[in-house]
């Protein structure tokens, strides 16, 4: 087994920032996305809601284009005090698509691959470590922490021999592809069971079905102001708000009381709606916390999951106008628009024969979210771990 060398990142690898678009070069729509720092802050590559640049503009920034496999950091972004959108995060752009980095985005690349595997490199930067390392040395106020290039190339960082880096890089890589391939198995399983969903209620609905509305088909149950269960001594409950919503825990979540009903907890399965500020839909994937306000567990003793699940999420564009037409800074909805909300209701054989084929699809996301939990948990732990060097590989000469 090799010795691991100390090393300064900047002697194998190079950080390139990204092209200073004017605003006069973005368009709504078109051919080239832009990817800027809202696209990658939380460690993950959403290329929703992107601007795009003509053909023209994308001659000019050649150099700055995104290609498969790139690994692109977060220059801009808070200091630790926010997670979900530090400064120092880093995603790897996973998409055929050609887009170009915007400035403040950085793109960090080897020097040589047959010194510093590019995968190695990439599971170096991803850590944890690295990104609270980064945005401790970050410069600038709390919600707008800068790093520089310089910065992130002064990273110290301990180097294996380049056999002993594929394989660190080929154990975490296979982890990862597991987790994507979940990820987005649940995406098709989620969009097909949506599609049954509106084939027969919205596309082609009967006229014999009956009519109701959101608040008679499910319970809506709204959470509690949780700072009336402060959390004191034993074993703590996580706090489920909008923001746990879409990333689950983190360091910055907060705790309550195991003292909380026992109704007021959410496990994984559950069905929870955000009615306030950020509105959204989901089914809960993560371990189980505390439902605060602002929030709706919503469950029903008489219908399926997917059959209230889906009609929320119908009825979501509209939920969301109203909250955005309410003048003050955190628009929501009220329970009057749950009764506004109509649904239609199908014979008991109908919504038998439905749940065969819905059902499964749902249980299944259920699973492949456990799935994905479990080896997140795996990565989290063995990442660190085989980065440092604590875990070694055994790797044959």
């Amino acid at each position: 087994m090799y010795e691991w060398t100390p090393a300064v990142l900047g002697q194998y690898a190079k950080v390139m920032g990204g092209y200073a678009f004017k605003s006069a070069d973005f368009q709504e729509h078109g051919e080239y996305p832009v990817i800027k720092i809202k696209n990658i802050a939380s460690g993950k590559l959403n290329m929703a809601d992107c601007q795009y640049i003509s053909a023209h503009t994308s001659e000019q920034a050649q150099r700055f284009k995104a290609k498969k496999g790139d690994i692109l950091i977060a220059m801009t972004g808070s200091h630790i005090t926010q997670p979900s959108s530090m400064v120092g995060r880093v995603t790897r752009y996973n998409t055929d698509v050609e887009a170009y980095i915007n400035q403040r985005v950085g793109k960090v690349y080897s020097l040589d691959c047959d010194l510093f595997d590019e995968d190695f490199l990439y599971h170096f930067m991803v850590q944890e470590d690295t990104a609270y390392s980064l945005a401790n040395i970050a410069s600038g106020s709390a919600n707008q922490a800068n790093i520089s290039a310089t910065q992130i190339e002064n990273l110290p960082l301990l180097l294996p021999n380049i056999n002993e880096q594929r394989a660190v890089a080929e154990i975490l890589t296979s982890l990862d592809d597991k987790i994507d391939l979940l990820t987005r198995q649940n995406a098709t399983l989620e969009a097909l069971a949506q599609t049954h969903f509106r084939q027969w209620f919205v596309e082609s609905p009967r006229s014999h079905w009956a009519g109701s509305s959101l608040d008679l088909i499910a319970d809506f149950l709204n959470g509690l102001a949780l700072q009336k269960y402060p959390y004191k001594s034993g074993e703590p409950i996580f706090v489920v708000k909008i923001k746990e919503m879409k990333n689950g825990f983190s360091d910055n979540t907060d705790l309550c009381s195991a003292d909380v009903p026992e109704k007021y907890i959410v496990s994984a399965g559950d069905v929870i709606f955000s009615w306030s500020g950020s509105l959204e839909v989901d089914i809960w994937k993560y371990a189980k916390g505390a439902l605060n306000q602002h929030l709706f567990k919503v469950t029903s003793e008489q219908y399926p999951k997917w059959f209230y699940y889906y009609w929320i999420k119908e009825h979501m564009a509209e939920f969301r106008i109203i909250a955005e037409s309410k003048a003050t800074t955190m628009g929501h909805i009220q329970r009057g628009h749950l009764s506004a909300a109509k649904v239609l209701i199908p014979t008991d054989e109908e919504m038998d024969a439905m749940n065969e084929i819905v059902h499964p699809m749902i249980v299944k996301i259920e699973c492949n979210n456990e799935q994905i939990q479990t080896l997140q948990k795996l990565c989290d732990t063995l990442l660190p771990k085989l980065i440092s060097g604590e875990v070694k590989v055994k790797v044959s000469d």
